[in-house]
């Protein structure tokens, strides 16, 4: 018979184990349905865990989203390959060009960072409370960068909300390939994205990006 000590540390990594689980399973189902369209019966089923696992691991749905929201903030900013003093040090096109590749780079892969922007990107379609209240506490880094990239493009008295709008355009340029990919590459355009298409793709969005930018620090600067 195995010691009460042994038998504790077994039930905590069993406890541990269904936790990881839970989470695994949910940025899965999250990152292709949404949080609208994940259920709790997807994704402890994805888990090998039964429903009840959930409430008693996270208190319910919406805490495990905040969950899987806090592992994807931590993820972007351990793993992003930019960072702000970087992209402080680049040339502005060079800095948006830059941005703009960090954020596609999930449609040539199908890594754990992947599918959290994917998760984002749903949100800019089916925008959640629980996000809002998220980001305003903690700004995932594909936000807190565009506002970096943006900043160099505006005269310096640029108002907050229009530093604020800018960023938020921007970020959205990356999420809505990223989101749609699989529609994008079955539907008549037929866009596969390979390293030379996802090239091609952070040109041309640059170049769009930087029209935009630069027609609104003119729009600025008009007497």
């Amino acid at each position: 018979m195995r010691e009460p000590a042994e038998q504790s540390q077994t039930a905590s990594r069993a406890t541990e184990a269904t936790r990881a689980a839970l989470l695994k399973a949910a940025t899965l189902v999250f990152a292709e349905r949404g949080y609208a369209g994940a259920s709790v019966r997807q994704i402890t089923q994805k888990a090998a865990a039964n429903q009840a696992a959930i409430n008693y691991h996270f208190g319910g749905k919406e805490q495990l989203y905040r969950a899987v929201l806090e592992a994807a903030r931590d993820a972007l900013a351990n793993e992003s390959a930019l960072d702000a003093d970087e992209l402080d040090s680049m040339a502005p096109e060079v800095a948006l060009k830059s941005y703009l590749r960090q954020f596609l780079a999930p449609l040539v892969k199908r890594d754990k960072v992947s599918r959290y922007m994917r998760i984002f990107t749903w949100e800019a379609v089916q925008g959640t409370e629980i996000f809002q209240a998220f980001i305003k506490d903690s700004p995932p880094r594909v936000f807190t960068l565009a506002r970096r990239v943006v900043s160099r493009f505006l005269p310096p008295d640029a108002s907050d909300t229009e530093v604020a709008i800018a960023s938020l355009w921007l970020a959205q340029q990356p999420m809505f390939f990223v989101r749609d990919a699989e529609r994008l590459a079955s539907g008549p355009l037929g866009m596969k994205v390979d390293e030379a298409m996802l090239e091609r793709l952070v040109d041309m969005l640059t170049r769009l990006s930087l029209g935009g930018l630069r027609s609104m620090h003119a729009a600025a600067t008009e007497p």
